[in-house]
């Protein structure tokens, strides 16, 4: 399965799509709902999964944020990377 790795982190200043250079692994699945603590000065990290089908391909995308994710943040999580995966196959 192709995935896509979405940060929004403002301690770490960290924000957008890359696209998953790793292999997908049964331990980098486990952590489907995970919510890391915060340690020093930084906030909890949550992480979420959220399956999308583009074209004929079906993506995880794998969404660290310090925030925990309403349904509007999933869908505009989606439609970023709607537009994040049309600008790359552009390029390509």
């Amino acid at each position: 399965m192709n995935y896509l790795s979405y940060h929004d982190l403002e301690k770490e200043d960290k924000h957008g799509f890359t696209a998953g250079e790793e292999p997908l692994t049964e331990e980098s699945l486990v952590v489907r709902e995970m919510v890391v603590p915060g340690m020093l000065d930084y906030p909890n990290m949550y992480v979420r999964h959220i399956n999308l089908a583009f074209g004929e391909q079906q993506y995880l995308i794998i969404s660290m944020t310090d925030y925990e994710l309403d349904e509007a943040k999933k869908l505009e999580i989606c439609a970023g990377a709607v537009k994040f995966l049309k600008e790359r196959s552009e390029r390509n």
